[in-house]
Order: structure tokens, then C-alpha cells, then sequence
């Protein structure tokens, strides 16, 4: 987070409560939300206003982006199941796909799993022909049955 963006966001918050922001309080703000996007953040704050008058503080802000972020990734589990790495990586780049995954998720990107598999995973007749070419002699066992 900027200073210029936590500015904007201060800008939002003032024109409902009437604080007077300055370049220190955008500079304090930039500190304490950062890390967070500030599109989330400006959500946070419309859904704050939208419900309460209280005074918004970085906290607040912080606490709802944290929940937005959490709903993101319940509903997109609830859509598209369980995250489901590639086949074939190690553990730490098992890890790190996890990771990455996730937190696109929670930035509000949808993680295509199928997409990360390969073909045979979507396909069974293209994975039965596979089987056959590798294990003929099983396969012409079959036949002669």
C-alpha cells in the first residue's frame, strides 16, 4: 500500500465521516494496511459504511479485507472443489503452486484445477488407449478371453 493510494482510501472514509486526512495519517495508514490490495481495501470500506457509522480505523479495514479474502476462497471451493496440484511435482513445488493458488484465489482470480492436469485425467478413453499401448501383452490377454 502507497501512501497515494492510502490517501485515496482516507479520501473515501472523509467524505463520510469528516476527518481531515493529511500526509502523515496517509503515510500511518500505508504502514498499517500494508500488504493489502487496495481494491480490497476500498471494498472493505464501502462494506463498513454500508453497514456502520462507526469510525473506520486501519484495524477494521485490515480485519474486513482479511474476511473478503476468506470468502473468496470458501466460495470458489464451493464452486470448484478442492484445490488439486499437477501431478508430478515435488513436495515443495507442490507447496508453492498450494500457495499461489490460493492467494489468487483470495486476490478474486479463479484457479482452473482441470486445466492443471493433463490430458488423460479429462479424457478415460484416451487413457484406457494409453494403458493398451503400454501393457500389451495384458490387453491381448483380455481379447483372448
Amino acid at each position: 500500500m502507497t501512501p497515494a493510494e492510502a490517501a485515496v482510501l482516507l479520501g473515501m472514509a472523509a467524505t463520510v465521516d469528516n476527518r481531515k486526512p493529511d500526509e502523515d495519517a496517509a503515510r500511518a495508514w500505508a504502514a498499517m494496511l500494508d500488504g493489502l490490495r487496495f481494491d480490497d481495501c476500498r471494498v472493505a470500506i464501502i462494506e463498513h459504511y454500508r453497514e456502520s457509522s462507526d469510525w473506520l480505523t486501519p484495524e477494521k479495514v485490515r480485519t474486513r479485507v482479511l474476511a473478503i479474502r476468506k470468502r473468496r476462497r470458501l466460495e470458489h471451493k464451493r464452486q470448484y472443489g478442492e484445490l488439486v496440484p499437477p501431478p508430478g511435482l515435488t513436495n515443495a513445488e507442490e507447496h508453492v503452486w498450494l500457495r499461489d493458488a490460493v492467494r489468487a484465489i483470495s486476490n478474486g482470480e479463479r484457479v482452473d484445477c482441470a486445466a492443471a492436469h493433463p490430458e488423460p485425467v479429462a479424457a478415460p478413453q484416451h487413457l484406457r488407449e494409453l494403458i493398451a499401448r503400454a501393457t500389451p501383452d495384458l490387453t491381448r490377454q483380455e481379447t483372448d478371453a
